[in-house]
């Protein structure tokens, strides 16, 4: 159930009781509610109907925080999720109270994530909060902590960094087919490493049925069909949850043949041409021909 509280501690710089500004811990309050918010859309699978209009009224009350406290030392402002009635027109799964720490779950598990699963409405928010606090700059980092879950988030510099560039530049997620040998599977945990033509390495997730397809494929090529996410700055695959295995599209030639070594006078022979030589003219031309050629030339460079 919601109400847990939720303890929110800046630390480094002026966050000292009689040095912060009031400003900060408003805007310390005001952009934890904002990216609560935005992890109520993310745990919804819903997005919000516009950037500036109001946030549907089951977002805006599970992200209404509740003031409780400030300790000193670094500066610790201590919250509680809200406890509300449940969703009267039940149109979402959640009701209100399970939705505000499902928020919270999610907010504070995206420090750990991998880039393609972070939502992009979470990693704005966070970036935007640590650019209104400053860290980095002002403070040292933000801790985000609750008795609700075991987990963390630290907003530190390099966090905001990483949510900065994960809002701005959002990875791409297609279906598509890779090609390369797959290596380093662990049946477990259901992934590998894919090694593609190019060289590049990309993380492969599949699901418990694809065990054997994916064990028949180990240090061989094949094909590997699912949900790619690509880098939208280099353009270059970073994971796939996989969907298929087959065997890679046979080449229209023989393979081995084209590795093969071949000599000028073997190919030559072949062709049933004779090879260039270069002790002698490349071309035969009469006496008309090089005329010709001589007044091309002229007029070129008149």
């Amino acid at each position: 159930m919601a109400g847990e509280e939720l303890r929110a501690t800046l630390e480094g710089g002026e966050a000292q009781l009689g040095r912060i500004q009031a400003r900060d811990v408003a805007r310390l309050i005001q952009g934890l509610e904002t990216a609560i918010a935005a992890a109520a859309y993310a745990a919804l699978g819903r997005r919000r109907r516009a950037a500036t209009g109001r946030h549907r009224a089951s977002v805006e009350a599970a992200s209404r925080l509740v003031f409780r406290d400030v300790e000193p030392g670094s500066i610790v402002a201590v919250l509680a999720l809200p406890v509300l009635a449940p969703d009267e027109e039940g149109v979402f799964d959640l009701d209100l109270d399970d939705l505000a720490g499902a928020a919270f779950d999610r907010l504070v598990g995206a420090g750990d994530q991998p880039p393609d699963q972070v939502d992009v409405g979470i990693a704005r928010a966070l970036a935007d909060l640590g650019d209104a606090l400053g860290i980095g700059e002002r403070y040292d980092d933000l801790l985000l902590q609750s008795s609700r879950i075991d987990r963390s988030l630290r907003l530190d510099s390099a966090a905001r960094l990483r949510f900065r560039e994960l809002a701005d530049n959002p990875l791409v997620q297609q279906a598509d087919v890779l090609v390369g040998s797959l290596r380093e599977a662990d049946f477990d945990r259901h992934t590998a490493r894919l090694r593609t033509a190019s060289n590049e390495a990309v993380i492969v997730s599949f699901p418990p049925e694809l065990a054997d397809d994916v064990h028949e494929a180990l240090r061989g090529q094949a094909q590997f069909e699912g949900e790619v996410t690509y880098d939208p700055a280099t353009a270059t695959a970073k994971r796939v949850r996989l969907r298929g295995v087959s065997p890679p599209v046979p080449l229209p030639f023989d393979a081995e043949a084209f590795w093969t070594p071949v000599s000028t006078q073997d190919l030559a022979a072949a062709q049933g041409v004779s090879p260039a030589a270069l002790d002698g003219p490349m071309v035969h031309l009469s006496d008309e021909e090089w005329d010709d050629v001589a007044d091309a030339l002229a007029q070129l460079d008149g």
